[in-house]
């Protein structure tokens, strides 16, 4: 009788023609995620009523795809996991809708830091990482551990250096050059002050110190191709001919691969270390933003991050979450304690367009340190100056293409 006044109302189409409701759509996320949180990811999505599809972005080139997409407004995702350096880029170009009032307390204060932006809370923060030192117990014994300085550290490096070991392996890339930048008393741009960071010779000093460490007689393996970093870390800590490297949480599953490995590395602070964090946030074109936010409460709840820590070494973004996660990420927690943000603007993640050719072909033997600081000084002045024309009027949605073209047009001129 019911179904008959509803089918005479048509208030029950579906229920009258003998089909059922449409399920309800997908929620759709795009991330970053490695292959490790991947898994957990989809275990994750298998165990939810509502179901989810994914785009994985390669980081390489995930902010300026997530520029286009969203400013496209066409299959916008409901859900985004960034860096936390590109957040300040996607609200000044008003790509992101506000998060609503915090359901859940207890996040670390630097994770919730990293998801406020002028005044205003912007995301939910996953987890936080940076660059520490990451260490063989089997190897550090003759030593002074943990180096309190960036001089002590390289002196330890030299030490544990022998045949058929390296003492410190690091990459050819600007974000692990920072700290060696911040010894020197230079640092990266700050878009926030104005401040070039690398117009002293101390600038200088650093990418020269760096690139002899990477050279003959230093304390680093041969650079890998491109792309092949992780994997040659990986196999050469795995193999006893790495004493330490200079990495980041996103490498513990590689490095500690069964959890009887654990026991067998630590972690210490690099001195000057920049640190940062990832976070879920949903885009102001999200075609269902309730079921965004729901899916990001889902992801950064206590318990999941906890079991994602133990499996993949992330660090979780809230205290409950990092006191029942993976020993080494607690670990890694504690040595970030000191490590510095890049500077809240804009133009930060886009700097090292600039900064990893330039180090790259000082390291290759393609530029002296004074030509390549010199290029960056040139580049970071451009970056600078159209982020200045920009907060003084030009347009929020101008920064990140003014920075972008800057970075584009004197990138050949940051490694002559």
């Amino acid at each position: 009788m019911i179904r008959a006044l509803l089918c005479l109302g048509g208030l029950a189409a579906a229920a009258c023609d003998g089909e059922a409701a449409a399920p309800p759509a997908a929620v759709r996320l795009l991330h970053t995620f490695n292959p490790a949180e991947s898994a957990a990811l989809d275990e994750l999505i298998a165990t939810r009523g509502r179901p989810v599809t994914t785009t994985l972005l390669p980081f390489a080139r995930a902010q300026s795809v997530l520029h286009e997409v969203l400013r496209a407004g066409e299959d916008c995702p409901d859900l985004v996991r960034i860096d936390a350096t590109w957040l300040p880029g996607l609200i000044e170009a008003d790509l992101l809708a506000p998060a609503p009032a915090p359901g859940r307390g207890g996040w670390l204060p630097e994770a919730e830091e990293l998801a406020g932006y002028r005044g205003a809370r912007w995301g939910l923060p996953h987890s936080l990482d940076g660059l520490a030192v990451v260490y063989r117990q089997d190897a550090i014994a003759e030593v002074a551990w943990p180096p309190a300085t960036l001089d002590a550290l390289v002196a330890a490096a030299r030490a544990l250096t022998r045949p058929g070991r390296w003492g410190l392996a690091l990459r050819v890339d600007g974000y692990w050059l920072v700290a060696f930048l911040r010894a020197a008393g230079a640092d990266v741009a700050d878009g926030t002050t104005g401040a070039l960071g690398v117009d002293g010779d101390g600038a200088v000093r650093a990418v020269e110190r760096y690139a002899a460490l990477l050279g003959p007689g230093g304390v680093s393996p041969p650079p890998p191709p491109p792309g092949e970093e992780a994997v040659d870390e990986a196999r050469r800590f795995r193999a006893g001919s790495i004493a330490a490297l200079v990495t980041g949480p996103w490498a513990l599953p590689e490095l500690a691969p069964a959890p009887a490995d654990s026991g067998a590395i630590g972690v210490a602070p690099l001195p000057g270390a920049p640190r940062g964090g990832q976070l879920l946030v949903v885009p102001r074109c999200a075609r269902d933003a309730a079921a965004g936010w729901q899916l990001a409460a889902e992801l950064t709840d206590p318990k999941v991050t906890a079991a994602w820590s133990r499996r993949t070494g992330m660090i979780p973004a809230t205290t409950e979450g990092l006191a029942a996660g993976s020993p080494l990420a607690r670990q890694f927690h504690a040595a970030l304690a000191t490590a510095r943000p890049l500077p809240r603007h804009p133009l930060s993640a886009q700097l090292f367009d600039d900064l990893n050719p330039a180090l790259a072909a000082v390291v290759a033997g393609d530029a002296t340190a004074e030509e390549a600081v010199e290029g960056l000084r040139r580049s970071w002045r451009r970056l600078i100056g159209g982020a200045a024309a920009v907060d003084a009027g030009a347009g929020a949605g101008a920064v990140v293409d003014a920075g972008a073209g800057a970075a584009v047009d004197a990138g050949a001129g940051g490694a002559p």
